[in-house]
């Protein structure tokens, strides 16, 4: 398990598909009507210009979440795009499990962690498949 073993393409593809599955999940084509009502707004209530450093996090979590992968999957001898995908959904798995404990216990939306974990296993998995497919 070297840095220099790791593709940058690859993470840079995984970066991206991260990030376009974000914007689709949080779309009205999928859950940014349920995640609104969730959060108690309405889409006025929301300002676009804080949606800058939500982007600008959500990359640099994703270049982060990507580098990390592909280290894990590195550690398989041999790597298929199946790998990749387990991999990547048990990663997903553990990031969105991690966030039950404090929706309890801070009394959160359910909806909004339902909403969360999905996506998060939906993009790791994807990003698995990508970072395996360069390994």
């Amino acid at each position: 398990m070297e840095f220099i073993n790791i593709s940058i393409l690859a993470i840079i593809l995984a970066v991206i598909a991260n990030m376009v599955i974000g914007a689709l999940w949080y779309s009205p084509i999928l859950f940014s009507n349920i995640w609104v009502k969730a959060l108690g707004k309405k889409m006025e209530d929301i300002d676009p210009k804080g949606a800058y450093v939500g982007y600008g996090l959500t990359t640099l979590g994703g270049i982060f979440t990507a580098v990390i992968l592909s280290l894990f999957i590195q550690l398989l001898d041999t790597v298929t795009i199946l790998d990749g995908a387990l991999f990547g959904f048990l990663i997903g798995l553990i990031a969105a499990f991690r966030e039950l404990s404090p929706t309890f216990f801070e009394s959160r939306n359910y909806t909004l962690f339902f909403i969360s974990a999905g996506y998060h296993v939906v993009a790791l998995t994807i990003m698995g498949i990508i970072i395996a497919a360069f390994v």
